[in-house]
């Protein structure tokens, strides 16, 4: 499928294609560099849990943005 870059440097999804994965308005996608490709990956649930439990640890921990994405990170990859 061939879409085309607007104006406003965004990409349009296909209606089909965000049925499928289930995309809706506010859903987070990864976007991931693989040699020539561009990827974009829905985000499951499991990571969507973290981001939240990231947001409510921020007041009680006075975290940067930097240092949330670095905790959810970890936690992705286990460490």
């Amino acid at each position: 499928m061939i879409v085309s870059i607007s104006k406003g440097q965004q990409v349009t999804i296909p209606s089909k294609i965000r049925k499928r994965f289930k995309l809706d308005i506010g859903t987070r996608v990864e976007i991931i560099e693989e040699k020539d490709k561009i990827i974009i990956k829905p985000i499951d649930d499991d990571i969507e849990s973290l981001f939240k439990e990231a947001r409510k640890k921020k007041p009680k921990l006075n975290l940067s943005a930097k240092q949330m994405d670095k905790m959810v990170e970890d936690e992705v990859l286990g460490h």
